[in-house]
């Protein structure tokens, strides 16, 4: 049971959410039909941390500061996603702990390439 971003295997996280992103218009006719053309759907997924050491901070962020499409890949006993290229955004970072030991929370934003 995992998730995989490029090169490293993130911790689990607190909570994970998706989304779906449509590209697309809708369109109401004079007869008052609704049809909607869709030309693109991808997903978009949150993943929220809490109290990450330094060295997990390190590595998801040896992964975003690459500025490039890393590879996601989620294996989980009710979920899989397979390997799906995706953008990688911070949403914010957190210090709940500060002192001898900062710990974070963090929210990763992974967008899909599509």
């Amino acid at each position: 049971m995992s998730y995989i971003l490029g090169d490293i295997t993130l911790p689990n996280p607190k909570g994970f959410e998706r989304e779906t992103i449509e590209k697309g218009i809708t369109l109401e006719t004079l007869d008052g039909t609704t049809k909607k053309d869709i030309i693109q759907r991808k997903e978009r997924y949150y993943l929220n941390y809490e109290q990450l050491t330094q060295t997990e901070i390190a590595n998801i962020l040896s992964e975003y500061n690459l500025k490039t499409i890393r590879n996601f890949t989620v294996a989980e006993a009710n979920l899989t996603i397979t390997s799906t290229p995706v953008h990688i955004d911070i949403m914010r970072r957190a210090y709940n702990t500060p002192g001898n030991e900062y710990r974070e929370d963090i929210v990763l934003i992974l967008t899909e390439k599509k």
